[in-house]
């Protein structure tokens, strides 16, 4: 050890008296934990710099050298001002050995002396707050089971009162922990090891010439057994925001008789193309056990891409749409169109349609529609055209209540599946390993709460239906069943026996007795027979056989292994090496040459800081529109604000003016401003539309849908420069824009004309337009409605501009 001259030291502090003693220690453990101890207690932190044990080796002897963790110096002599040290080449020593007649071990000082000052308090210190073994696989255990940080910390602190351990070392066991977990393995490895060891069905494929992942299924094995035993209706909806590839996840769920929602498969998709559906669709279909078990009824929202799969793969099942996305849709349409006086009729009308219960009153209602909607044409043709006319069988109750969906007409069940796995998953940046595990954890607590529901029905009953009316049910259907049937014993008072009020639709939609066939049953004194359940409300177990000796059978693999010995024996070695490859990677699927797909970086704009909890979804498009309008109240003025308003705008009305051509402003009538945010352009046609000018994103999202219709004839007018145009008009958020997001001209001024069939007339100061739709005209009758008119002032904003009619130009 090296000397110090400690008397010229400024801060010499002597501790000798703290760690002299006559006490005799039992191990060599035993006497560095009591050093330790002493050290805490007085700022101290004693470390081990040298240690030897007897072996019978000459020379080796049993010894333990402690000493103050500032002792000796730091080797590097590297002179960045980032690097830091707390070595002080303290002197302090403490010497430990074995007593000669082996009663155990003493301790004695060799040097008691520091040349720092001692530490105030050990809470922060990197070496006090290093976990023990037992602390380790406390927080590999919290870790496991999805706990946040800063709650393992806390449970260490409760657990022990002197843990000084900070949350960089808990960040640190955690990245530890997980690392050993994987291994050597890379990610799709030790994902298919997992959902090896767990036994689940999946399915993988590659992108075409590459081994990078493009889709992947799976599925728990009780999933599947669930799935064949309550195969009426599955609800399918992809969500986002679920790993740190932005892959779309495809999830399916299906109901059980208990009415808990049950994961049926879940699958991670390269695009949201039709063929990608179809690939998953196609795996779902191979879970079923035979054809006659393939779902009635399949619920989904109206993605096209994923409509057309299930048309090819399931096109004997009953396609149904989300009415609650539906009757959002609509609304927002409403607020864009509508007066906000008359709103709630024209909702309360829409909702008379959707739940119509005969073909006559479908008609009737829209007949109503039609006529209280007569002056808003663009709302009339946007429900016909986009909901009633193509789907009105999928989602209006005349028509799906013709069918057994089990009272699912909504993706309710699915959205909250993704809820679920959300809150298991925490963030969106991790790994397909950690939405995998997410996924595992969710389906245990599943299958276990859906047991348990089926056990309950079996033990119990409900003192409402104690009577002798339901005694052949009782053990035997489940609860949620009986509360349908009571439900329709209170309509019984209302309907009676009377066929056409009661309607018989729960009898097609649920498989139960309507009201009028209970109160058949009451008049006679009977009680519900159980064959007038329908079966499914009967299933109250998940062990469902799916092997049978025949199955076995169709599933003998030996003809298939002689042909794979006859390959080998007829081909070469090259061959019969890559041959063997891809046969272990069936059997062995850790051993797989799939590789994750490239993590998707953003390109464009400032980085943004990762959120803890950031799995939300984003806002879909009628929840765009509630938020414009909450704004577009809280923007409106007071009277005494409206009146200063009103002379800045006579004042900036000259001004905008001015900056047009001479010869033109004989002929404006009025310039009326718009808001400033980047989105003015597409404000000032809204408001010349006649709509309000918070319809802004509107008007955004109709340009775009006119372009994507009719990409065959816009890319000429653009010169092939159709996507740039399109991308110009989407935008990922409410608010101002930036100037790639600004309405150009000319680009869009044919798109403008066209769509709304009127002419367009542009005006600044160096550069007069006009535009007129590419295939009609517009009416001679209402010309003063086809002409809008707009300016571009100050080189970077659009107004509103009315121009004199009846004159001659």
């Amino acid at each position: 050890m090296s000397k110090v001259d400690v008397s010229a030291s400024k801060n010499v502090i002597d501790s000798t008296e703290k760690f002299t003693t006559d006490q005799v220690f039992s191990s060599r453990e035993a006497v560095f934990e009591w050093a330790k101890a002493i050290g805490r207690q007085n700022g101290i932190l004693i470390v081990t710099i040298r240690s030897d044990k007897a072996n019978g080796i000459r020379g080796r002897k049993d010894k333990l050298i402690l000493g103050c963790e500032r002792g000796g110096r730091y080797k590097s002599e590297s002179k960045k001002s980032v690097t830091c040290s707390h070595k002080e080449n303290c002197p302090f020593t403490l010497r430990c050995v074995p007593l000669s007649g082996g009663e155990g071990w003493k301790i004695s000082v060799r040097c008691g002396t520091h040349n720092h000052e001692l530490l105030d308090t050990v809470t922060g210190h990197s070496y006090l707050g290093r976990l023990n073994e037992e602390e380790r696989k406390f927080v590999n255990d919290m870790t496991k089971y999805k706990l946040a940080p800063r709650f393992i910390l806390n449970a260490l602190k409760v657990r022990n009162k002197t843990n000084v351990t900070i949350p960089s070392q808990i960040y640190k066991a955690r990245s530890t922990y997980r690392s050993s977990l994987r291994g050597p393995y890379t990610e799709m490895q030790h994902l298919l090891k997992l959902i090896q060891q767990e036994n689940y069905v999946h399915w993988t494929r590659r992108r075409e010439n590459s081994d990078i992942l493009r889709d992947i299924f799976w599925t728990h094995p009780d999933c599947i057994k669930l799935l064949n035993t309550f195969h009426f209706v599955l609800i399918c909806d992809s969500t986002y925001k679920t790993n740190r590839y932005r892959l779309p996840l495809l999830e399916i769920v299906g109901v059980t008789s208990t009415s808990l929602t049950f994961s049926v498969g879940f699958a991670y998709l390269e695009k949201e193309r039709q063929d990608n559906f179809i690939w998953a669709f196609e795996k779902v279909r191979m879970l079923f056990k035979s054809e006659s078990l393939i779902s009635k009824v399949i619920v989904t929202d109206r993605d096209l891409a994923m409509m057309n799969a299930i048309s090819v793969v399931f096109p004997t099942s009953i396609h149904l749409l989300c009415r609650f996305h539906i009757e959002k849709n609509v609304g927002a349409r409403c607020k864009q169109y509508v007066k906000k006086d008359r709103q709630e009729e024209v909702m309360d009308l829409w909702k008379k349609i959707v739940y119509s219960t005969s073909v006559e009153e479908y008609d009737h209602h829209l007949q109503q529609f039609e006529i209280l909607c007569a002056d808003i044409i663009l709302f009339v043709d946007y429900v016909k055209d986009s909901w009633l006319t193509p789907y009105k069988e999928r989602f209006v109750n005349v028509w799906t209540n013709r069918v057994m969906h089990l009272g699912n007409t909504t993706s309710n069940r699915v959205e909250s599946a993704h809820w679920r796995l959300k809150n298991m998953l925490q963030t969106s940046f991790g790994d397909l390993c950690k939405s995998w595990d997410a996924v595992n954890m969710m389906l245990k607590n599943q299958i276990c709460i859906i047991q348990s529901s089926f056990q309950k029905t079996i033990k119990d009953v409900e003192h409402g239906y104690n009577s002798q009316f339901f005694q052949n049910l009782h053990h035997c259907v489940s609860r949620k069943c009986m509360k349908l049937i009571d439900n329709q014993l209170e309509r019984v008072k209302i309907v009676g026996t009377n066929k056409t009020e009661c309607g018989c639709s729960i009898r097609t939609t649920h498989g139960l007795p309507c009201a009028c066939e209970l109160a058949k049953l009451q008049i006679n004194g009977n009680a519900i027979p159980l064959d007038s359940i329908h079966d499914f409300w009967k299933q109250l177990s998940i062990a469902h056989e799916l092997e049978d000796e025949e199955s076995l059978s169709d599933y003998d693999f030996s003809e298939e292994l002689e042909a794979m010995k006859a390959y080998m024996k007829t081909h070469d070695i090259i061959s019969q090496r890559i041959f063997k490859a891809k046969v272990r990677e069936v059997v062995f699927p850790h051993t797989t040459s799939i590789l994750a797909p490239p993590e998707k970086v953003r390109t464009k704009g400032a980085g943004k800081k990762k959120k803890e909890f950031d799995t939300p979804r984003d806002p879909s498009y009628w929840e765009y529109v509630d938020a414009s309008q909450e704004s577009a109240k809280a923007r409106q003025p007071s009277q005494s604000s409206q009146r200063s308003a009103r002379q800045q705008s006579q004042s900036s009305q000259h001004s905008f003016k001015t900056q047009f051509p001479t010869y033109i402003r004989p002929y404006i009538e009025d310039i009326v401003d718009v808001v400033a945010d980047g989105n003015c352009g597409f404000r000032a046609i809204a408001a010349l539309l006649g709509w309000t000018e918070e319809s802004w994103a509107l008007v955004r999202s109709q340009l775009d849908k006119e372009i994507g219709l009719h990409k065959d004839v816009y890319s000429n007018v653009f010169d092939d420069n159709v996507e740039s145009v399109r991308n110009s008009l989407k935008i990922s958020k409410l608010g101002a824009q930036g100037k790639d997001k600004w309405m150009s001209l000319p680009d869009l001024g044919y798109v403008i004309a066209t769509l709304y069939n009127v002419i367009l007339v542009s005006l600044s100061r160096n550069l007069n337009m006009t535009f007129f739709p590419l295939n009609k005209s517009p009416s001679k009758e209402t010309f003063g409605q086809s002409l809008l008119a707009i300016g571009f002032v100050n080189e970077n904003h659009w107004v509103q501009v009315k121009l004199m009619l009846n004159v001659v130009y």
